[in-house]
């Protein structure tokens, strides 16, 4: 997967609240390599979970 971070994610076609749950996996996996070797790339996992705020 490349890089999505200016990337817009519609959730739903009108407004509302959503709670937002986010887990990250490999970052001292990244931090090693970003001070031997320079940056990581993709080394760094992310896992994002969206639902309505009322459910």
């Amino acid at each position: 997967m490349g890089d999505v971070s200016g990337g817009v994610i519609t959730l739903a076609q009108s407004g509302g609240s959503w709670r937002v749950r986010v887990c990250c996996a490999g970052q001292a996996e990244a931090a090693a390599l970003s001070k031997g070797e320079g940056t990581g790339v993709e080394v760094e996992r992310y896992l994002l979970q969206f639902w309505p705020a009322d459910a």
